[in-house]
């Protein structure tokens, strides 16, 4: 894969030189907006390098790791590119949990240098102010955000002390089908995302973003990394309901939408996007979850905007998706083409690459992908294989035009009689039925046939239908051991952290 040097040259400057680079050009450019407070990019650079020169006096180094809660907000985005200065790694903290409890009940083998939390503060899942410092056991010190005085000979001097392949952030998995591990990107990784996929979309600084994902998950954070290297506007809405999205929509003029298909969902649920002014809406970016032809459609058709299929994951950050003057027909029909930096194989049992219409594994080489699992030599080792492609689980093929399609995982096929059922195709089928909006289907265990697909599902609004309804409707487009054994409706379903369905707590429901 030959990359353009200019793409190369991109990908050797880190978030902290981006966020430079638009202050020096454009300063008085707005950064970050939230309920409280705005900032340009040259008030966000001088509150950096105060917060970066308060970390370098108070001991930290390069590499060293840094446990921070990643509240939605932008002191997170800041925090962040004050270590990406200093040259520390970020571990991301899902901020429901304080962040020793978290680290410690993740399972994985990690010592953080450093706690950087602000569990005392008000505020929730958004919570600004009241930072506290410790180093190691010690007990935690107030951090001055801000206040520090900056000492710019030492922030440049750790800046410049960066290489592109130095880890830069630990992302936990969500573990929604299984155990969690420690991802980690190197600062390479986090910015080729943007250096590619930009102009794909068409972003740039004229753009307004709105950050609604958990930024301790790397399509959350990928929002904030986009928005640095475009130089553009991000939004942070106090709450993520309904209304309260909406109305920063409309206030702050947001043009980029980037979440899960759940989010887009749900977004459309009340029909309360027809009371509010989105004309600004011009991008969104749906990824992290499987979706359907009819389901897109139905969201740009709705949101009047240009909706973007994508396809990645915190072992690699962006894979795939379309182009911004794609056709509909050609962006609802699969999960997107390559990432220019990007190539992937499919797979089949014997290692053999397979041709286009074939299914198998999809395997990755990239830009973007991970430098490896912390502390888990074995589960990486597992995850490449000899020719450096990474194994990504996931089962899928290429069409004739050359679109990526997601067809399920491999750990999350269904044994049923000895037959593999794709649980991603019941999901469809169940999605496109004229009265469901959204559908979740998991494998439960069975006497007879070892293993069964049941699934749970959400009507759309004003529809009506039971169990044996939906079978009837499922027959003629899945075969009879195909059809879930049972069909639960639910009001809702439970949420991982990153916004996807929980599966394993999905199956305590049957």
């Amino acid at each position: 894969m030959k990359i353009p040097h200019e793409k190369l040259e991109q990908c050797r400057v880190n978030l902290y030189g981006y966020l430079s680079r638009h202050a020096e050009e454009d300063g008085g450019h707005l950064f970050t907006v939230n309920a409280t407070r705005s900032l340009t990019y040259r008030e966000a650079l001088a509150l950096c390098d105060s917060i970066a020169s308060e970390f370098l006096a108070r001991g930290m180094k390069r590499g060293d790791l840094v446990a921070l809660r990643a509240t939605r907000s932008p002191d997170t985005a800041l925090l962040a590119l004050a270590l990406s200065a200093v040259g520390a790694v970020v571990v991301n903290c899902d901020a429901h949990f304080p962040v020793k409890n978290y680290v410690a009940d993740s399972g994985v083998d990690i010592s953080p240098d450093w706690w950087l939390t602000n569990e005392r503060a008000g505020g929730g899942l958004s919570a600004e102010g009241n930072w506290e410092l410790a180093h190691g056991e010690e007990e935690g010190k107030a951090l001055l955000f801000g206040s520090y005085p900056i000492d710019k000979e030492a922030v440049r001097a750790a800046a410049a002390g960066y290489d592109p392949e130095d880890l830069y952030m630990i992302i936990f998995t969500s573990g929604s089908t299984g155990k969690s591990k420690a991802v980690t990107l190197s600062h390479r990784a986090v910015i080729a995302n943007p250096v590619d996929a930009m102009p794909l979309f068409e972003e740039d600084e004229k753009d307004v973003a709105i950050s609604i994902l958990p930024l301790n998950h790397v399509f959350g954070f990928a929002v904030v990394a986009c928005s640095v290297f475009s130089g553009h506007a991000l939004v942070f809405p106090p709450e993520i309901d309904v209304d309260t999205v909406l109305s920063y929509i409309e206030k702050y003029r947001v043009s980029v939408l980037y979440s899960v298909p759940t989010f887009f969902l749900g977004l459309l649920a009340d029909g309360k996007h027809k009371t509010a002014d989105i004309s600004s809406l011009r991008l969104g970016l749906m990824a992290g979850g499987p979706f359907t032809e009819q389901q897109m459609s139905y969201i740009e058709g709705e949101l009047g905007l240009r909706l973007m299929p994508g396809y990645g994951m915190s072992e690699c950050v962006g894979v795939s998706t379309m182009r911004y003057r794609d056709p509909v027909s050609l962006r609802a029909a699969g999960v997107g083409r390559l990432y220019p930096m990007t190539e992937v194989d499919i797979l089949g049992e014997d290692g053999e690459v397979l041709p286009v219409g074939s299914e198998g594994e999809i395997c990755i080489c990239g830009m973007t992908m991970m430098s490896g699992y912390y502390h888990n030599e074995e589960e990486t080792r597992a995850i490449y294989d000899r020719e450096g492609r990474l194994h990504s689980g996931d089962l899928g093929y290429f069409d004739a035009d050359g679109i990526l399609h997601v067809s399920g995982r491999k750990k999350d096929l269904i044994i049923r009689g000895g037959e593999n059922l794709s649980a991603v195709k019941i999901e469809r089928a169940l999605s496109d039925l004229p009265m469901v909006r959204q559908a979740v289907v998991v494998g439960m265990p069975d006497e007879k046939f070892g293993e069964i697909p049941c699934a749970a599902v959400i009507l759309k609004r004003g529809e009506t239908a039971d169990e044996a309804e939906l079978k009837r409707a499922l027959a003629s487009v899945l075969s009879g051991h195909e059809i879930p054994a049972h069909i639960l409706i639910v009001e809702s379903f439970p949420l991982t952290s990153s916004g996807k369905p929980d599966k394993n707590q999905l199956k305590k429901l049957f």
